[in-house]
């Protein structure tokens, strides 16, 4: 009796509604797992300048009478066949764009990074140490460097072509180990402010820097600025002197002596007299800087662009790696609907990237010129700062190119205290510190540097 009715549920009608049960939950959930994916675009180029063609492949939605827009702007479109349309990249800052494919009440979206200003003759190839690329028509070697510090070699290329995205596919198809960036023609950004983030406090407690090296990679110091022995590798030489009109990197370097009086300034030239920084020329100065540092460095770049390059990011891990913090300008193009400024939007632990702030009646607010993004960790004053200039003469500095050295400067005096932080943990640590400001973070990051309590 008792076994019987243990069992009793197997029997009729209750064992055909439990199998109902599990068969319908069965059916429910293999629907969710099975169900069709919604509407999908593949680009069969992830990089392309404006005005080239690009082909977008469709899933889930017709080409018929779709448009297309690209950064939010509408694109040209050139062709459809069944599944698939080519459209024309339209005119916009460089960086990555989403783009959207609108059809029938659907839409599919994808990512395109558009290629800014680059120069469009030039092609960065990264490949393994000791090779020699393998280059396709339409290009010729002007140069290749192993650069051993960042553990890859970089070759400069000329192209003859005029599509730039497509070539740096074809040039990555040639090898698995070939990576391909644009040559992006960055700018210097166009800024007493060690006194304001507390500089005079914090050198009051014996903090100024000592045993500390800033490579200050610009224009060239000049010699108003007491340095070390660097590298100009713009004229590939040692004597990196300031060729900018107004000393762009002598300013620089003056401001974070402001902050760190004793920390040895290291230059690295990598911008041109016009004030052109090419991304190769950047490159190379980390990785010099990477193989070349002795004991606590830190790296200080105030200079940047719209268009990132891989190659870039790939030296800069390298220098943090090492244990060499970084400072970079956020970018100067506010004013401009603040488009993605590289490398300061890499997201690299330990590269702090330096927004701008200007005094105003009621304290310090960002200056209107700084450019905002999620990726800006940290504010500090950058308009109408006292600098050093060419001759030992003193100007007036303004952007974020100058709010980033009081960083750097601050980088400086924490590693002399504690020279064993992390670049990661040197990030955090100026975050924690910092003073918080009324404004949204895109524009001040975790708040303005403040020295005035730390290290």
């Amino acid at each position: 009796m008792l076994q019987e009715k243990a069992f009793s549920w197997w029997r009729e009608p209750e064992m055909k509604r439990y199998v109902r049960i599990f068969w319908l939950a069965w059916v429910v959930l293999w629907g969710v797992g099975c169900s069709p994916q919604g509407p999908s675009v593949s680009l069969s180029l992830s990089r392309a300048a404006p005005g080239e063609e690009v082909e977008a492949r469709l899933t889930g939605i017709s080409s018929q009478g779709a448009l297309v827009y690209v950064g939010g702007v509408e694109a040209l479109v050139t062709g459809r066949d069944g599944g698939r349309l080519w459209f024309r990249v339209p005119g916009l800052p460089g960086g990555p764009q989403p783009v959207r494919v609108v059809s029938g009440g659907q839409e599919a979206r994808g990512m395109l990074s558009v290629l800014g200003t680059v120069d469009p003759s030039r092609v960065l190839l990264r490949l393994p140490l000791g090779q020699t690329p393998r280059l396709p028509t339409g290009f010729t070697l002007e140069r290749l460097d192993d650069l051993q510090g960042c553990g890859f070699a970089l070759a400069e290329l000329g192209y003859s072509g005029e599509t730039l995205g497509r070539a740096l596919a074809e040039l990555e198809a040639q090898d698995p180990s070939y990576k391909a960036d644009p040559e992006s023609l960055w700018s210097l950004g166009a800024t007493q402010g060690g006194p304001v983030v507390g500089a005079p406090l914090a050198q009051s407690r014996g903090h100024r820097g000592q045993g500390v090296q800033v490579a200050v990679l610009d224009t060239g110091v000049d010699p108003a600025v007491p340095q070390l022995q660097g590298y100009d590798v713009v004229e590939d030489d040692t004597v990196p002197q300031d060729a900018f009109p107004g000393g762009h990197g002598t300013g620089a370097a003056g401001l974070v002596k402001e902050v760190a009086p004793e920390a040895a300034i290291l230059p690295v030239r990598v911008c041109d007299a016009s004030g052109v920084c090419r991304a190769s020329r950047v490159v190379r100065g980390v990785c010099w800087v990477v193989q070349h540092h002795q004991g606590p460095t830190v790296l200080s770049l105030s200079l940047g662009g719209d268009t990132p390059v891989e190659a870039l990011k790939l030296a800069l891990q390298a220098a943090l790696g090492q244990g060499l913090p970084v400072a970079t300008a956020a970018g100067n193009q506010g004013n401009q609907g603040s488009p993605t400024h590289y490398p300061a939007a890499f997201d690299l632990p330990g590269l702090v990237a330096v927004g701008a702030l200007q005094a105003s009646p009621t304290g310090w607010q960002p200056a209107p010129y700084s450019t905002q993004g999620s990726y800006v960790d940290l504010a500090a004053p950058g308009t109408d700062l006292d600098c050093v200039q060419p001759g030992g003469a003193t100007g007036s500095c303004t952007g974020t190119s100058f709010a980033t050295p009081l960083v750097a400067g601050a980088m400086a005096l924490w590693l002399e205290t504690q020279p064993t932080l992390t670049p990661a943990q040197l990030q955090q640590a100026l975050q924690q510190h910092a003073k918080p400001l009324p404004y949204p973070a895109q524009a001040v990051g975790a708040g303005m540097l403040d020295l005035s309590q730390a290290p």
